[in-house]
């Protein structure tokens, strides 16, 4: 009388970019058949990918051949069966082989079982594993949930570089658009702009030390936030001589600034 114990174990196995499940039956001969299932983490498939499955029937009976009979099954979370198949194999010492089972195309996603049975002459005890796995549809190649996750994770890094990025253009666009002083009288109009257009285009360069050097200069008064000039006190040549003083010590070099060209209609 020949009887076996089997043992199942599965893994997750990574092949050409598909997640496929691998299963592996043991089998060594003992009093009693029985059957012991070890987890090794949730499988997922999509439709009609392959399921494999390597089993390994070992026969420790003295070298008589022995005919098993191998049966797969897979069934939904309701109990309905999806798909059946059995095959005979004869073990005399060992045998080692994969059984691949296509997922059928028109199944819904979800949780289902899938049940291996081991028949064979003079069996005592039914040999049976199972485990659960999950089927879920793809789209471009990526499960469903994976789809959406990095989807919502690209589509939200997107968003959020566009709006730094349209932030930083619009503080550099206003930091380098000239500051309108239409309001002040046309002799003395020139001198603002001077000074204005030089804070402006510091700023660009050494960012907000700019504003500061301004800022601590006499006979000059600007807007702290903008470097808006709001009056100019002192000698304007001798106020713009000092700015720019204090800039070439800031960039240890010389420098040179472009001005606004005059508007005859103003």
């Amino acid at each position: 009388m020949k009887s076996f114990r089997i043992t199942f174990v599965r893994v997750l196995v990574v092949s050409a970019g598909l997640i496929l499940a691998l299963s592996a039956i043991f089998a060594q001969e003992v009093v009693n058949a029985q059957v012991d299932t070890a987890d090794a983490g949730a499988i997922k498939v999509a439709p009609g990918e392959l399921l494999p499955i390597s089993v390994k029937l070992s026969n420790f009976g003295g070298g008589r051949r022995v005919d098993v009979l191998v049966e797969y099954s897979i069934f939904s979370g309701a109990g309905e069966k999806i798909y059946s198949s059995n095959e005979t194999v004869a073990v005399e010492t060992t045998n080692n082989f994969i059984k691949t089972i296509q997922i059928p195309f028109g199944v819904a996603g979800g949780v289902y079982m899938a049940k291996t049975f081991v028949i064979y002459d003079g069996q005592l005890v039914p040999a049976t594993t199972q485990f659960s796995f999950t089927i879920e549809r793809k789209i471009l190649g990526l499960f469903r949930d994976d789809f959406f996750l990095y989807g919502g994770i690209t589509l939200l890094s997107g968003i959020l570089m566009f709006a730094l990025g349209h932030a930083l253009i619009k503080r550099r666009r206003g930091r380098s658009t000239p500051l309108d002083y239409s309001d002040i009288p046309r002799d003395k109009r020139i001198f603002y702009e001077i000074l204005s257009d030089t804070i402006m285009q510091m700023r660009e360069r050494v960012g907000d030390d700019a504003l500061l050097i301004a800022a601590n200069i006499d006979g000059l008064k600007i807007d702290k936030e903008t470097g808006k000039v709001h009056n100019i006190s002192e000698n304007p040549s001798k106020i713009i001589a000092t700015l720019v003083s204090g800039y070439e010590k800031i960039l240890g070099k010389k420098v040179s600034f472009s001005l606004r060209r005059e508007n005859p209609n103003l």
